[in-house]
Formats: structure tokens, sequence, C-alpha cells
């Protein structure tokens, strides 16, 4: 039979004043006190098996002991927590993770949280906690795994936070985060993952100590108000797999240093205010799998030396200031999905080497200065979905070969000089629900 909030709180009464009618001990009764605070019968309900007249709380459920008797994991995650932030288990001195995540937990950090000494995971994400993180918080020596992310949280980074020298794991995004990103990251060797994007209120740049962080794997510091440039000594990252900087306020040129991270995988630094060129040292990158650079101010060429980059999946240079023409080496890109390239004066002619892209799903061209014909070699493409041409140069017909594209979805071709007939095939294409060729000189009937 489930145990309600009342007879928990009962129990709990009788063992706080009759001690000797139970041999439970302090850890179990801390731990029963906690859950006497819940103000919801349907979430005691899922803690039937925290019995009073156990021994201890080793055989509970979200409970794991040492092999001495001492609670050393309490992982509860995905179950509405009525209740705050629970202060009872910080005298927990064997407590090596807790984790207490989705669970609607309220309430603040406390700064006496720092006591828990053996703590090396401690996970208290998308939770509705309020306060700052304390400073005590870098008195956990052995922490290795910190997630606080998708909360509520306030204030600055603590710098205390740098004396955690075994941390491999920081997510700190999508909170109420603000001020600088404290230079004493950098003193986190160990550190494998920062994520502290989501955070409009973090301002300043990228602090240079971060490239002392050499196991980096990942930072993510998107939607935030970073701002400055991009520090050239991130290329001494050469774990970095994922730079994930977009919607910020970034400055100044991409540093062709970055072309050093020699494992990086995705670049994601769109919507912010970058000028220059795109380095021609990416080609370096033969890992690279999406960059993302759209939205900022970026001039000259796309560079050719991208085709060395085997691995390329998405290309994503929209509304920039490119152009020049496709260089006629991306035909190398074997791997290529998606080629957007919409809102740049990029010139020349659609080239005919993109039907060669075999698996290419998603061709945005619009808003340009192509000229010529739309290349007949476009209906080799059999994945293709979506293609972009509107707003360019283009003339002639529109080549009946692009209905072989089984599995296009949206064609726009507005705002060119195209003539002829639409070819009647295309109206055979199953999965098409949009065809603009506004403002052409089409003829013929639909």
């Amino acid at each position: 039979m489930p145990i309600n909030a009342i007879t928990i709180l009962f129990l709990f009464l009788n063992i706080s004043l009759f001690p000797n009618i139970s041999a439970l001990n302090q850890e179990g009764i801390s731990l029963l006190s906690w859950l006497s605070t819940f103000n919801s019968s349907s979430s005691s309900a899922l803690f039937s098996s925290w019995n009073p007249f156990h021994k201890n709380p080793c055989k509970w459920d979200y409970i794991k002991c040492s092999n001495d008797g001492f609670v050393s994991e309490i992982i509860i995650t995905s179950i509405n927590l009525p209740t705050s932030f629970p202060a009872q288990f910080l005298s927990f001195n064997h407590l090596t993770t807790l984790v207490l995540s989705n669970g609607n937990l309220t309430g603040e950090i406390p700064s006496s949280i720092g006591n828990l000494s053996s703590l090396i995971t401690l996970d208290l994400s998308f939770n509705a906690l309020t306060g700052n993180i304390p400073n005590e918080i870098g008195r956990l020596s052995k922490l290795q795994f910190l997630a606080l992310n998708s909360n509520s949280l306030g204030g600055e980074i603590p710098a205390g936070i740098g004396n955690c020298s075994k941390l491999q794991q920081l997510e700190l995004f999508d909170n109420q985060l603000f001020g600088k990103i404290p230079e004493e990251i950098g003193q986190l060797w160990a550190l494998e993952t920062f994520r502290a994007g989501g955070n409009l209120g973090i301002h300043g740049e990228i602090p240079m100590q971060i490239s002392n962080c050499k196991e980096l794997n990942f930072l993510g510091l998107a939607d935030t108000g970073i701002s400055g440039q991009i520090p050239s000594s991130l290329g001494e990252l050469k774990n970095l797999k994922t730079l994930s900087v977009y919607t910020a306020n970034l400055t100044g040129v991409i540093p062709p240093e970055i072309s050093n991270c020699s494992n990086l995988e995705d670049l994601f630094l769109y919507e912010n205010q970058l000028s220059g060129e795109i380095p021609v040292e990416f080609g370096a990158l033969k890992k690279l799998r999406r960059v993302l650079l759209w939205q900022n101010n970026l001039t000259g060429t796309i560079p050719g030396t991208l085709a060395n980059c085997s691995s390329l999946m998405v290309i994503d240079f929209s509304l920039n200031l490119l152009s020049g023409e496709i260089p006629a080496s991306l035909e190398n890109l074997v791997s290529l999905e998606e080629l957007l390239l919409s809102g740049n004066k990029i010139s020349g002619g659609i080239p005919a080497f993109l039907g060669n892209i075999s698996g290419l799903k998603q061709l945005e061209l619009d808003n340009n200065r192509f000229s010529g014909e739309i290349p007949r070699a476009i209906g080799k493409l059999k994945e293709l979905t979506l293609f972009f041409a509107w707003q360019n140069q283009l003339h002639g017909s529109i080549p009946f070969e692009l209905a072989n594209c089984e599995k296009l979805q949206a064609v726009d071709l507005s705002h060119n000089f195209l003539s002829g007939s639409v070819p009647y095939s295309l109206f055979n294409l199953k999965n098409l629900t949009q065809l603009l060729l506004i403002s052409n000189r089409i003829s013929g009937k639909l």
C-alpha cells in the first residue's frame, strides 16, 4: 500500500520523538524528512519503498549506498518534486552522485553545497531553481560533472568554479545568468564541455584563457551577448568538435587559426557581425560536417579549399556579401546535403557539376546574380527536396529533367527571365507542394 505524505510525516515525527522504535539511520531519517515536505500525495506515492522501519535506505528506490552502508548516490529524474532544494542532504559526507533533474524543484542552491566534499556528479537541470550559483561550489574538488542548465538561475558565473580542477562537463545553458565569463574557466584543465548559451545577459569577450582547456570538445555560447573578436588562441584546442557561438555580437574576422582545430565537426557562427573573408585555411578541417556562417558581413569568394573537407554535409553562407562564382572544386563534396547561398552577390552560371553531388537535398541560390540557364544536370539529384533560385538573372526554359527529382517539395524560380512553357511532368511530382514562377516570361497553358 502506498505511503502518503501524511503517513510519512506521522512516522517521521514518531522516529524523531521516539528513536528507539526504529533502527533507521540518520541518513534515512533525513531522506524521510525531505519527503515529508512534498505537497503532492501523487509524487509521494512514487516513494513507497522508502520504509521508515528499515535499518538504512540502501534498498530504497533512487538510492545507492557504499559498501559500508552510507548513501553514495541519489538519482531522481523526471519525477515531479513539489518541494525546494533538499537541504537535508547536505550532511551526506559520502555522497558522490546527486541527480535531481526535470523535477520542478524550486528555491535556491544553498552555499553549504560546498560541504559535499565527495561529490563527483551534480545534476540539477530542468527545474525551477532561482538565485545565484554559489561561489562555494568551487570547494567541490572532486566534481567532474555539473549540470545546472534549464533553470531560472541568475547572477554571474562564479569565479570559484575555476577551483573544480577535475570538472569535465559544465552545463549552464538556458538560465538568466549575466556578466562576463570568468577568466578562471581557464583553470579547468580537464574540461571537455562548456555550454552557457541561452543566457542573454552574458556579455563581454570569449576569455582567451579558455584555450588552456586542452580537452575541450564542445564550446557553446549561442544566444548570449558575447561580443568582440574570436580569440585566435582557440586554434590551440585540438580536441574541439563543436564551436557554437551563434546569435551573438561577435565582430572582426574569423581567425584562420581555427583551422588548427583538426577535430572540428560543427562550426556555428551565424547571426553575428563577422566581417572579412572566409579563411582558405578551412580546407584543413578534414572532419568538418556543418559550417553555418549565415547572416554576417562576410566578403570575398567561397574558398575552393572547402573541397578538401570531404565530410561536409551542410554549407550555409546565406545573407552575407559573398561574390564570385561557386568553385568547381566543390564537386568533390560527395557527402554534401545542403548548399545554402541565398542573399549574396554570387555570379556566373549555376554549375552543372552540382548534379553530380548525388546526396544533395536542399539547394538555395536565391537573391544572387546567377545568370545563364538552369542546368539539366539538376535532374540527376534524386534526393533533392528544395530548389530555390528566385531573384537572379536566369534565362532559357525550365528543364524538363527537373521532374526526375521525385522528392521535390518546393521549387521557387520567381523573378528571373525564364521563358517557354512549364514542363507538364512537374505536375506529376507527388511531393511537390510549392511551385513559384512569378515574374518570368513563361508562356503556354497550364
